[in-house]
């Protein structure tokens, strides 16, 4: 466990922490079913024609569902799906289907579910729906065991469900307490309001051998009784919190002298010192058996902050262990200077100590991933990757040692140890079979190219090892570029000046602009894996990296995509004309050999790639333009003449308002609300077709800004929604409660596919791991465990997400984006097809502290 906690305002998304605080806990401590949203269904016969439901919805403007008694299986109707098929797309839809029965009309397919299935279920399903397209879905049917039907609105499904998770949010789901995030936002109160209490931080001592001796079933047990003395213990406005674990905390409302909080902390000794009476049956039979544990008290008071009080109260608490245990404690500032001599403090100062002292006598390893052109698969290069296996400390992974090493200033010598071994290997390596010696790429720290001696560096690299310097290949970040763009470019320009070659790496994962392209002296463009995982089944990423293969040739670059892992990907990046590739396709990283010798000559590493893009980008779902700050067209791609008529070029230098609707535009001088969303890209507007008729398109905008903080390029993609936009306005109140129950829901929920890849994430547990929402959903369920040592751990959250094997919960940890381990409880629903089958999970991730380190 950290001893300062997570703070409730990161933990929970802005616009929720109300509706957790207002939330009916009484009603939301079990789980909520479906039975009671369930409205009386209007019930029609199978002969039922469209005109006669027509007719039924004109006269009761408030009938929102009809239910068809259809062979088979009931139909269920709503109103929404009933307008947008009966208008239809040329206005003539009540003409062609009020003969027709309903059933004819092929609605879509009702959610069934039995009166007592779970809220959260239900909403699982509804999510997995809707991310298949299925927007128009705004109820379930609902069944009673005696052939009664009701409908549940999708709106008071995610009503009661965020009732739920607020609930969920702020207490333990074992002892019904309230837990950290509840006694950090009542901390926060007290201090706004300029009062302050007691903190009692309480550890049950040698409670870890109940679990390894009774079973895990005993621990609860323990935590329930203890949880129900504190109870009693506490006075009637104290405040008793569940933290993690065996850890609790008492927070009183009024302060308390030193004799008070001695005594109120010595009583709380005392009750868990007293015999634990067990009776649990799980994996141990242990019948009843009497255990004595004991409990660790720190107290603290009067901190400037919130997570302060908590971290002395807890720094307390350690001192109290560490007189013997079953003792109270008081902070003092002596306990600061003492929590620096930390078990994690000495091992980071540990690590640092060995990483310098592998750099000085050269004991880390360069390995070697190829690097093939397009489309031949033909070895041109290589990367150098530093690799460290540490005697004591094992093989340390990059994202470890790489940070230490630039946070402690040894990336420097680090770097330059990489630069002169991969230059002094590289240059015995032979011809390859294009009859060119292959290159070597580095990679360059922000810390390194903001070296005085790097340009040197570089120079003595080349010179003592005699490789061409066209042979070199250093790679810089965005981060590297965008810190001091112009004299970035300066140092880099230097750099080019001696023959080497440049790349821009893992483009898109910062703060990618065109203006980077155009700005920077480099060769090469590297395309982050975060666009070629899914370039060969979604639309969107497809074409994102067409754009940035187009913008980069447009400006003189070749392009390089990462992360290639099989042939359709490197088939789709062939059509859309990049020039190389690496990834695991091709190789994966290996230290210098005859084998690796043997892949540089080599002919082609992969098989021949078929002609033809796996996802055809013909441009008639998407128009991407790019504009100056003044809304001027410099480039739209070749969905312009589907979606608007226009030829890319006829529309190069004209303006984006004269493409819009004249009404449109004159809003925008009148109404700001929609200027603003207009000028961010947000909602829909409409544009005039080349014919005359009216297009209405979805823009998501993006503003390149410059190093002068100015706006440089406008890049937005549109999409034609025309056929959709009366059925978007209908559902728009619905739509608004499914944004806020799943995106804006207290507590992180994510819906993922049966192999664990996420298809939906929202920002809760964004903000829980540090990583924006659109990363979480190209990733894996299994990618966000970290590996280093919790093995066993990752294969727990593999059979939780993609085997059903029934288990519903788990405790485990997810990696933050700082590389820290964020420890979570994760709750599962499997959601199901008509034949049992599983079809998507759907989970929600509560924050729990990370076990506390205990000084030595």
């Amino acid at each position: 466990m950290t001893s300062t906690g997570t703070t409730l305002d990161a933990a929970l998304p802005g616009g929720v922490l109300q509706v957790a605080l207002t939330a009916e806990l009484a009603l939301t401590q079990t789980e909520a079913t479906l039975g009671s949203l369930a409205l009386p269904a209007h019930r029609v016969p199978a002969s039922t024609t469209m005109a006669a439901l027509d007719a039924m919805f004109r006269r009761d403007a408030t009938l929102r569902w009809v239910v068809v008694d259809a062979p088979g299986a009931p139909l269920l109707v709503s109103r929404t799906w009933f307008e947008v098929t009966m208008t239809g797309r040329l206005g003539y839809g009540r003409l062609l289907h009020q003969r027709r029965r309903v059933a004819e009309g092929a609605p879509p397919p009702a959610l069934e579910f039995p009166v007592d299935c779970p809220v959260a279920r239900v909403a699982a399903a509804v999510i997995h729906r809707r991310a298949a397209g299925d927007h128009l879905l705004d109820g379930v049917l609902v069944c009673w065991p005696d052939g009664r039907l009701g409908v549940a609105p999708v709106t008071a499904v995610f009503e009661q469900l965020a009732q739920q998770y607020a609930y969920q949010a702020l207490h333990d789901p074992l002892t019904g307490l309230p837990n950290r995030l509840f006694l950090l936002e009542r901390l926060r109160q007290a201090h706004a309001a300029g009062t302050s209490g007691v903190l009692f931080f309480i550890d049950l001592d040698r409670f870890k051998d109940v679990n390894d001796h009774l079973g895990h079933g005993a621990g609860d047990e323990v935590l329930v009784e203890f949880s129900a003395r504190l109870r009693t213990v506490a006075r009637t406005d104290d405040l008793v919190v569940r933290l993690s674990g065996d850890e609790f905390a008492v927070l009183t409302e009024a302060p308390l002298t030193t004799a008070q909080s001695t005594a109120l902390a010595e009583r709380i000794v005392l009750t868990a010192a007293a015999p634990f009476v067990l009776t649990a049956r799980g994996t141990v039979e242990i019948g009843e058996q009497l255990v004595s544990l004991g409990a660790s008290v720190g107290v603290a008071a009067g901190a400037d902050s919130p997570d302060a009080l908590l971290h002395q109260a807890d720094l307390a608490m350690y001192r109290a262990k560490s007189l013997g245990r079953g003792r109270v404690a008081h902070f003092g500032t002596e306990l600061l200077e003492d929590a620096e001599d930390t078990t994690a403090v000495r091992a980071r100062h540990e690590m640092e100590r060995r990483l310098r002292q592998a750099i000085e006598t050269r004991s880390l390893a360069l390995h070697y991933q190829p690097v093939v052109s397009l489309p031949s698969a033909r070895v041109t290069g290589v990367e150098a990757l530093a690799r460290w296996e540490d005697e004591e400390l094992g093989r340390v992974p990059p994202d470890q040692f790489i940070p230490l090493a630039e946070r402690t200033g040894l990336i420097v010598d680090l770097g330059r140890w990489v630069l002169r071994t991969a230059c002094e290997e590289a240059a015995g390596w032979p011809t390859g079979p294009s009859g060119l010696p292959p290159t070597v790429a580095v990679n360059v720290s922000p810390v390194q190219l903001a070296q005085r001696g790097f340009i040197d560096d570089v120079t003595q690299a080349l010179t003592d090892s005699g490789l061409a310097p066209d042979r070199l290949c250093l790679e810089i970040t965005e981060t590297a570029a965008i810190t001091d763009l112009a004299a970035t470019a300066a140092r880099l320009q230097q750099v080019r000046d001696l023959g080497v070659r440049l790349a821009l790496d893992d483009f898109g994962t910062g703060h990618s602009a065109l203006s980077l392209l155009r700005a920077l002296p480099v060769h090469l463009v590297k395309v982050d894996r975060s666009f070629i995982e899914r370039v060969t089944s979604d639309t969107a990423d497809a074409v994102l990296a067409r754009l940035v293969i187009e913008a980069a040739h447009s400006l003189g670059r070749q392009v390089c995509a990462e992360g290639v892992e099989t042939t359709e990907q490197a088939q789709q990046l062939v059509a859309m004309g990049c020039d190389s590739a690496q990834g695991w396709l091709f190789g994966r990283p290996e230290p210098a050999s005859a084998r690796l010798t043997a892949l540089l000559t080599s002919r082609s590493l992969a098989e021949p790639l078929a002609e033809g893009a796996v996802l055809p980008l013909g441009g008639n779902d998407e128009l991407v333009l790019v504009t100056t700050p003044e809304r001027v067209i410099t480039y739209a791609s070749a969905g312009s003449g589907p979606i608007l008529g226009w030829l890319p070029q006829e529309l190069v230098g004209t303006s984006v308002s004269q493409l819009l609707h004249p009404d449109d535009v004159a809003r925008l001088a009148v109404d700001p609300e929609f200027a603003a969303r207009h000028a961010e890209g947000r909602g829909v507007h409409r544009a005039v077709h080349r014919d005359g008729t009216v297009r209405w398109l979805q823009s998501e905008t993006r503003r390149l800004v410059g190093d002068d903080g100015a706006v440089r390029e406008v890049l937005s993609v549109s999409k034609d929604v025309t056929a959709t936009v009366a059925a978007r306005r209908a559902l728009a109140d619905s739509e608004l409660m499914f944004r806020h129950a799943f995106d804006d829901a207290p507590i992180g929920m994510l819906l993922a596919r049966p192999d664990g890849s996420l298809l939906r994430a929202n920002r809760a547990l964004a903000t829980l791991l540090g990583t924006p929402s659109e990363q979480l959903r190209d990733q894996r369920v299994q990618d966000l465990t970290p590996l280093r040592d919790r093995p066993g751990q990752t294969s727990a959250v593999t059979e939780l997400f993609t085997r059903a094997t029934g288990r519903t919960q788990l405790s485990t940890s997810f990696r933050h984006a700082d590389g820290s381990e964020v420890p979570v409880s994760v709750r599962v629903s499997v959601v199901r097809d008509a034949d049992g089958q599983p079809t998507s999970v759907f989970a929600h991730v509560v924050p729990e502290p990370a076990p506390a380190v205990v000084p030595v």
